[in-house]
């Protein structure tokens, strides 16, 4: 069946007996009221469009099911706060209340539960997901007198869009659709007044999460571009991924298309997943909820250098969970130093416990690499669960040697330029952390103090209209295996590719040429992050390395309407240290040349102990080949 609906760009349902509540965001018509009591006839009837009070549009409706009320959520009417119906006659919802300016702001999103158990029995009480401000849980008990409990933020807070509670009410799940990272933020809500964020877990994939639900231990997420997404949640704080669907197998990025909202609450264990290009999917879940997962531990942490010899090990714990369990030694450390991935067994060392370890890589070079482990169900697992999309990374080096350091406590000569912009200059200080400006950083990115942040005052501060640049002072890069590090903070509320902050290096100070090393244009929430780009990036950009280098970054606001706050910290140059030992020099000239070439051609192929198997393979290669060219010529 179908009644006539309001044009509008979205909506949102809710259902309480056989009466369905539709509101629009921007169509209006107020909440239309639908009987459903003879829908398997195919008929359904519009009893009626509430308006009452000049109500016209509703971002998204809730219903209390236990308490009979229903709550609207961003309407037109009383700033977006709650507003609360009353459904004893569900043909002829009336208003029943409202939260006052006193106590809350728009909510984007609520789920709203009678408790019947604990300290709160008796009560009703929303959790709101409000916006740029965070979670807010109202007592909602008496319509007359509702009242903000708490209010709560988070890191990489950006937009509080929704978020559902675990089923013993322990824990707050909430989806923040702007923070840029996809992480899904942890609540522990057995306090109501005092809420605390535990943890936050993701798919390992950049898509935007949105409306989630928890149902039999399970939590489903629709994640935009990503899919659905299912999540194990026997470990409340840390749930695990065990399945998804992609709905929109184009990509994974960032953009807003895809999986818009899905529903897991059928008896039969369908679930059923709106996408907003392709309409209805229709899923049977079942083999998702019982593959399971593992868990990974490292007790000895994860290595940020491994020695180019080999041997740097890595120890690794896993665990089955969510009905899974880990299939005895079929764990893997697959790596990339650059050539693509090399799969290597791990050693077991004791149940369900391995040793990874690292075979030599060339000196020096960045390593890519994560763990997988096949369940006893045959399914694989890998941490990060992203792989080998998302990885971890390391360095194959001998020592680090750190040429120059700026934590911008003291004015090294950096210079500010204002490219056309109305407001956002580049500023040197220590964050003012303004409590009513939800987009800039509380602190600074390295923990010394100050940075650089454009326009670092009170109020409405970001880049508008135009660009600002900021400018090194003269830097020397002419050491060998040089790597660029920094800190940078960008928050962004357009991510289309122009709003961004744009990093240029010159080889001849001020003169140039610019070339642009870096383009950073992802919102990255109230968070700082970290950016390298190594010698070899720098000559692949066409960069010639000089005692005269400048660096620049320029933060561009392309809308007027649109956020743009950047920052720069924490500016490193570091070598990369290779000892150029002369274990190449087979023949023991004093040098590595064609007598050493020819001692370890002659010994190609399997030869435990050789002396030219320099990494200790059992097998003189194609890396200890590479190991005598790139010592070639006298030692040391």
């Amino acid at each position: 069946g179908n009644i006539p609906h309001t044009n509008t760009l979205w909506g949102d349902m809710k259902v309480f007996g056989h009466f369905a509540y539709v509101v629009n965001d921007n169509g209006g018509g107020g909440i239309d009221v639908v009987d459903l009591s003879d829908v398997d006839n195919g008929n359904v009837t519009l009893v009626q469009q509430v308006t009452d009070g000049g109500l016209s549009t509703s971002h998204d409706v809730a219903i209390d099911t236990d308490s009979g009320f229903l709550y609207l959520c961003g309407a037109n009417l009383n700033g977006g706060r709650l507003i609360a119906y009353d459904l004893s006659n569900p043909a002829d919802p009336t208003f029943a209340g409202q939260v006052s300016s006193s106590q809350g702001v728009n909510v984007h999103d609520v789920q709203v539960v009678t408790y019947t158990s604990g300290p709160y029995a008796g009560k009703q009480i929303a959790f709101a997901c409000s916006g740029g401000t965070g979670l807010d849980i109202f007592d909602v008990t008496n319509k007359l007198n509702m009242f903000r409990l708490s209010r709560t933020t988070y890191p990489n807070l950006s937009f509080a869009h929704q978020g559902w509670l675990s089923e013993d009410r322990s824990y707050f799940y909430l989806n923040d659709e702007l923070d840029g990272v996809n992480e899904t933020v942890v609540f522990d809500v057995t306090d109501l007044e005092n809420p605390m964020v535990v943890n936050t877990y993701s798919s390992g994939v950049p898509a935007i999460d949105h409306n989630l639900y928890v149902h039999d231990g399970f939590i489903y997420e629709a994640e935009y571009t990503a899919g659905l997404r299912i999540f194990c949640a026997d470990d409340p704080v840390n749930p695990v991924q065990v399945g998804w669907f992609d709905t929109y197998p184009e990509n994974d990025d960032s953009g807003f298309d895809g999986a818009w909202s899905n529903f897991p609450f059928f008896p039969s264990g369908t679930v059923i997943v709106s996408d907003m290009n392709r309409g209805l999917f229709i899923l049977n879940v079942t083999e998702a909820l019982n593959a399971g997962s593992l868990t990974f531990a490292y007790p000895n942490g994860r290595p940020d250098f491994i020695d180019p010899a080999g041997g740097t090990t890595v120890r690794v714990e896993v665990a089955g969970s969510c009905g899974a369990a880990p299939q005895p030694g079929t764990g893997l450390l697959h790596y990339d130093a650059g050539g693509g991935f090399v799969a290597v067994p791990m050693e077991p060392i004791a149940e369900n416990v391995y040793d990874a370890v690292f075979p030599g890589i060339i000196c020096p070079s960045a390593v890519s690499y994560y763990i997988s482990v096949q369940t006893s169900a045959g399914s694989i697992k890998t941490d990060p669960p992203g792989a080998p999309d998302i990885t971890y990374s390391t360095t194959a080096t001998d020592g680090v040697v750190v040429v120059l350091q700026d934590n911008f406590e003291n004015d090294q000569g950096w210079t500010t330029e204002n490219l056309g912009a109305t407001s956002g200059q580049w500023q040197r200080g220590v964050p003012v952390n303004d409590p009513d400006w939800a987009f800039a950083p509380a602190e600074d990115g390295d923990g010394s103090g100050q940075c650089w942040l454009t326009q670092n005052e009170f109020g409405n501060t970001d880049v508008d209209d135009g660009a600002v640049r900021l400018t090194s002072a003269l830097l020397d890069m002419t050491v060998n295996n040089i790597v660029l590090g920094y800190e940078y903070f960008l928050r962004l509320t357009n991510e289309d590719g122009n709003d961004r902050l744009l990093v240029e290096i010159s080889s001849n100070g001020d003169a140039g040429p610019w070339t642009v090393v870096a383009t950073h244009d992802t919102n990255g929430g109230l968070s700082w992050r970290h950016h390298e780009i190594t010698q070899a990036e720098l000559e692949a950009a066409g960069v010639t390395l000089t005692s005269n280098m400048k660096i620049r970054y320029t933060a561009n606001d392309a809308d007027a309407q649109s956020i743009v706050e950047a920052g720069v910290d924490g500016l490193t140059i570091t070598s990369l240290q290779c000892e150029g030992s002369c274990d190449a020099d087979l023949s023991g000239d004093g040098s590595v040349g064609p007598f050493d070439l020819a001692q370890l051609l002659g010994a190609w192929g399997p030869n435990p102990g050789h002396p030219a198997d320099f990494d200790g393979d059992g097998n003189v290669g194609p890396f200890d080949l590479a190991v005598l060219l790139g010592s070639w010529g006298p030692c040391p």
